[in-house]
């Protein structure tokens, strides 16, 4: 094979990474995204190939070598995955730092071995990739245009909905703290009494539920299903797969039918939450927004070695430092709470009736991990941060983080009733409950959310103590709006 002809090979690998993944998730895909995608990755392949062009003199034994470690690089998660499924690895989480140090070690056998094949068996193994690649991407193009998709039944799009003449028009809060469990968890699982904060709320006229349950234990369904007025029916449905299922509830979330309702009947939307919203995209540096870019990138082998050693490495090696995730996750949602705060400030602050009314959706990543703050509001070290130090002092820093997030709260609560006044509707909520160390939990424990809410007129008949998102929210808009929302 001549080495022209040979240098197309590790870019037809990488185009059959990309066709795979745009057959597989047509219905979701933002264009020009999947498009800068394809410039970065072709971009670095191009240029470390050509790299290795110039320095090896034997270019087809470099090209094998190079195309067999691209397509386990951009494979690898795949591979794992199917380790798992044929009973050699118990779970593909169990990446350990042997198994990725033993992976290196293989491909540097193979580039040993390659290198010492005949011309006529490296010129064979070419064409083979070249072929072998080929006949995927024609497979998964007739996929793409012949498949029947079931995920697309339940595809939720822009839609509008029918005007509501509401009478008054209160300012609305949603205030969501994430992994923030009900009142009777905390108690039976944490042995913690959080009646302080039900005081305070219950003193300033909120409805404050006791034993509040989400339908799901995970944000994307949680929220798809609170704000889309519904339970989440693909769920159910065992022929989708569940990334998938994450990608319809982000579009129930985006193109919400409660949402949908408010701006259709004179309400602005502000949206300072995790999750693209009708036209507006998250304002976060932490969010959902790249939920598609995760799922590509999530079967390469740097994603998986950075878990392996995030893992297996760090929290077995406590004398490691730990300063170069201050620039992650933590880093993220630290900058994200102050601009959160510094923006509801000046939301509160130069609230004006005369303005038109809005919907305020705050999504705090409080009390979930990481967990940033102690109960006084100083910044806990990196290893506490993600609890590497075991159950007892994790569960400790939790609900010290709680009690910052309660003062938050307070604060939060005292500061619209005091400058905006009592026409508004505030509504505090958790997501879920508390997730970490599944073994020590049951589903009660992580369904269980907080909830309580205020109404102007303080009509709260029909609230229960056992009141699930999707009913505070169908409540609200019957006590409030008398609209009976289906």
């Amino acid at each position: 094979m001549h080495n022209r002809q040979s240098a197309i090979i590790p870019f037809i690998i990488l185009l059959y990474f990309f066709f795979h993944f745009i057959s597989d998730l047509f219905y979701f895909l933002d264009f020009w995204k999947v498009v800068s995608q394809v410039i970065k990755y072709f971009f670095f392949t191009g240029l470390l190939y050509w790299i290795g062009f110039k320095i090896f003199q034997k270019k087809d034994h470099f090209t094998l070598a190079f195309s067999t470690m691209l397509f386990f690089f951009l494979f690898y998660g795949v591979l794992m995955k199917t380790l798992v499924a044929i009973g050699v690895m118990k779970s593909f989480e169990v990446v350990t730092t042997k198994l990725l140090l033993s992976y290196l070690a293989i491909c540097l056998l193979i580039v040993v071995l390659i290198f010492r094949l005949s011309k006529r068996k490296v010129v064979n193994l070419l064409r083979f990739w070249m072929i072998y690649c080929i006949v995927l991407i024609v497979y998964d193009t007739a996929y793409l245009v012949f498949s029947k998709k079931k995920e697309k039944k339940y595809l939720t799009e822009k839609r509008k909905e029918e005007e509501i003449k509401f009478g008054k028009k209160p300012e609305i809060f949603f205030l969501l703290f994430d992994m923030y469990p009900s009142d009777s968890a905390l108690k039976k699982y944490l042995h913690y009494d959080n009646s302080a904060l039900n005081s305070f709320l219950k003193s300033k006229d909120f409805y404050v539920t006791g034993d509040a349950r989400s339908l799901y234990a995970e944000t994307y369904f949680s929220l798809g299903s609170t704000l889309d007025l519904v339970p989440l029916e693909y769920l159910k449905d065992k022929s989708i797969k569940s990334y998938k299922k994450n990608l319809l509830a982000l579009k129930n979330v985006k193109h919400s039918r409660l949402l949908e309702i408010f701006s259709t009947s004179g309400y602005d939307l502000r949206n300072y939450s995790v999750f693209d919203l009708q036209d507006q995209s998250s304002p976060l540096s932490f969010s959902m927004k790249n939920h598609l870019d995760n799922i590509l990138t999530s079967s390469t082998f740097f994603n998986w070695m950075y878990y392996s050693f995030e893992t297996d490495f760090f929290k077995s090696n406590n004398n490691i430092d730990l300063g170069f995730l201050k620039t992650g996750w933590s880093t993220k949602v630290k900058s994200d709470v102050r601009f959160q705060f510094d923006e509801f400030n000046k939301i509160v602050d130069n609230f004006s009736v005369s303005h038109r009314p809005a919907f305020n959706y705050f999504h705090f990543n409080m009390p979930h991990p990481p967990i940033i703050y102690d109960s006084a509001g100083n910044e806990l070290g990196i290893r506490d941060m993600y609890s590497f130090y075991g159950y007892e002092r994790a569960t400790n820093n939790f609900l010290n983080y709680i009690k910052y997030v309660n003062g938050e709260i307070k604060k939060m609560v005292e500061s619209i009733l005091s400058k905006i006044g009592k026409n508004v509707i505030i509504i505090i909520q958790g997501d879920h409950g508390y997730r970490e160390f599944n073994n020590r939990f049951s589903q009660e424990m992580r369904l269980s959310i907080y909830n309580a809410v205020y109404l102007p007129d303080f009509n709260y008949n029909g609230f229960i103590d056992t009141m699930k998102p999707i009913q505070t929210f169908k409540k609200i808009m019957d006590n409030q709006f008398n609209y009976r929302a289906k």
